[in-house]
């Protein structure tokens, strides 16, 4: 593998994203598995094959985490992670947690 510049370096810019996040212990394993991808695209010997078909696993990651700008415009428009009152599934759960 050549030695590249670190300002090209995918793994440090998305643990720096991660660690910029308001995350709970619930993101745990979605943060280890995008930060994972990124270790993973970095250091396979083909990394156009790795951005293809891992990239878009850890752009899936990023987004669950609220670390895309798409997503954090998603939980703008919706009134911020919060605003569950309308979500289906937040009503189901506080259903079946007694709430």
């Amino acid at each position: 593998m050549a030695v590249r510049d670190a300002s090209e370096l995918l793994w440090p810019a998305v643990s720096q994203t991660l660690s910029q996040l308001d995350l709970t212990d619930a993101d745990a394993g979605a943060a280890k598995l995008a930060q994972r991808y990124s270790q993973v695209i970095e250091q396979h010997p083909d990394q156009a094959w790795a951005l293809r078909w891992i990239g878009p696993l850890l752009l899936d990651c990023l987004t669950t985490l609220g670390a895309t700008p798409a997503a954090r415009a998603a939980m703008t428009k919706k009134g911020g992670p919060a605003d569950n009152a309308e979500d289906p599934l937040a009503k189901l759960r506080a259903r079946r947690r007694g709430a």
